[in-house]
């Protein structure tokens, strides 16, 4: 059975160091952890891993850490260079951590291109880094945000889209993160979407909708979702890419005693 993984950037308020946020997921029962790798020293986290021991489920910010502000970008054909450095870089980090995936982004729209411009880039630049990740054994999960609430201009906002970029790379090493949270804002059909293209999945994210916070209620089952996610064969972790609305302790325990197998 999957586990939960805790966010070490979303789970928590800002001003608790990184080595506080790790002790405390280890503490709370967490096997799993994710956060985004560039913000923090190698050193720290693998002392950190060594004293509190939590699997590195996915390493976020391999492009920029922001949607379209931060270098280098997929659908940016002057950054493929900087990219190529920038996954290098990352699954060297990634391997120290027996960590197996790296979350990118696309970017935003730009001006004058079709879609199918956007997809051409993207899939060229995936392509460029392909053999680097299936060297190192590092799948990169390519990650559809929601366009109406929290990204606007993104250019991969539905999972039609994030599927064909998969599917034109043809690397093994390059799938897709399913956020449950953003998918539900954009297109629906959560449940059908995990069990008729699981081949293309790599990872998961959960959050409640509306709201981003605990997976708690809302508009999903996420019993029927997780259900549906253990139908697929999927062993990796399950990430909680939410933001607390309680205090961070509390919100995490509140998680705990509503999803006790997930620990």
């Amino acid at each position: 059975m999957f586990k939960f993984a805790a966010h070490l950037e979303m789970n928590f308020s800002k001003g608790v160091t990184f080595k506080d946020r790790w002790l405390t997921a280890n503490r709370l029962g967490f096997q799993g952890c994710e956060f985004v790798w560039r913000l923090h020293d190698l050193a720290e986290a693998t002392g950190l891993k060594a004293q509190a021991p939590l699997a590195v489920s996915v390493l976020g910010g391999t492009t920029g850490g922001t949607v379209g502000g931060g270098r280098p970008v997929l659908v940016w054909p002057e950054d493929r260079e900087r990219l190529a450095a920038d996954v290098q870089t990352a699954v060297s980090y990634a391997g120290s951590l027996e960590c197996p995936n790296l979350i990118m982004v696309v970017g935003n729209l730009i001006n004058g291109w079709s879609i199918e411009q956007h997809r051409q880039e993207a899939v060229a630049s995936l392509k460029s880094v392909a053999p680097i990740l299936e060297q190192a054994g590092v799948t990169a999960v390519i990650e559809p945000l929601n366009s109406k609430v929290d990204h606007k201009g993104v250019y991969c906002d539905n999972t039609t889209e994030a599927f064909k970029i998969v599917e034109e790379v043809g690397s093994p090493n390059v799938k897709i993160l399913y956020d449950a949270y953003h998918m539900q804002i954009m297109e629906g059909n959560v449940i059908s979407t995990i069990r008729n293209h699981n081949e293309f999945i790599g990872y998961y994210h959960i959050a409640k909708v509306p709201g981003r916070v605990e997976p708690i209620g809302g508009e999903l089952n996420f019993y029927a979702i997780l259900e549906a996610v253990a139908g697929t064969g999927y062993e990796g972790f399950v990430g909680l890419e939410y933001k607390p609305s309680v205090s961070d302790v509390q919100s995490l325990e509140e998680v705990k005693r509503h999803y006790p197998e997930f620990f």
